[in-house]
C-alpha cells in the first residue's frame, strides 16, 4: 500500500477541470457584498473552489477598496454590524484567496463602461476577462449564483 506524501511534497495545483462555484457579482450594496463574501468563504473553507466574476457595482466596490465599507441600507444598521464584531469582508475572503481557492475576475466590458483604469484593476484581481471566458466558466461550473 503506497504511503501518503508528506504535506510539503503534495501538489496544491488546482486544475481547470476541478468542480467549482461561480458567483456572478453585480451589486455593490453591503448586503450583496456580504452574501458574495460569505458564500465564497464558506465554500472555500469546505475545500471547494470558487470563482467570483465582478461586474459593474461589485467591480467598482472591489477595485476602489470599498468592499469593506459599512454602508448598509435599512433595515440593516452599520452600528449593529460593528457591534456584532464581524471582521471586514476582505478579511473573511483572505484565507480562500491565500490558498488559491477563491479567484476574482473583472469583466473587461465593465472596466471600460465604468471608466476604470485597467492597470489598477489588474492589480486587484486575478484576471480581466471577457464574456467568452465567462461563458466557458459558466459551462464548467458545478453551480452558478448571481448576486
Amino acid at each position: 500500500m503506497p504511503r501518503p506524501l508528506p504535506p510539503e511534497t503534495r501538489s496544491s495545483a488546482v486544475s481547470a477541470d476541478d468542480p467549482r462555484l461561480l458567483i456572478l457579482a453585480h451589486g455593490d450594496s453591503w448586503d450583496r457584498r456580504f452574501q458574495v463574501t460569505s458564500l465564497a468563504a464558506s465554500e472555500a473553507a469546505a475545500g471547494h473552489l470558487v470563482d467570483i466574476a465582478l461586474f459593474f457595482g461589485a467591480l467598482h466596490s472591489w477595485s476602489s477598496d470599498a468592499w469593506d465599507a459599512l454602508d448598509p441600507s435599512p433595515p440593516l444598521d452599520a452600528r449593529a454590524i460593528e457591534k456584532s464584531g464581524m471582521p471586514p469582508l476582505t478579511t473573511v475572503l483572505q484565507p480562500g484567496r491565500t490558498d488559491d481557492r477563491i479567484k476574482l475576475y473583472a469583466c473587461s466590458a465593465s472596466v471600460r463602461l465604468l471608466g476604470l483604469d485597467a492597470a489598477h484593476v489588474q492589480t486587484r484581481v486575478d484576471a480581466i476577462l471577457g464574456w467568452q471566458s465567462f461563458s466557458r466558466m459558466i459551462g464548467r461550473a458545478k453551480q452558478v449564483v448571481t448576486l
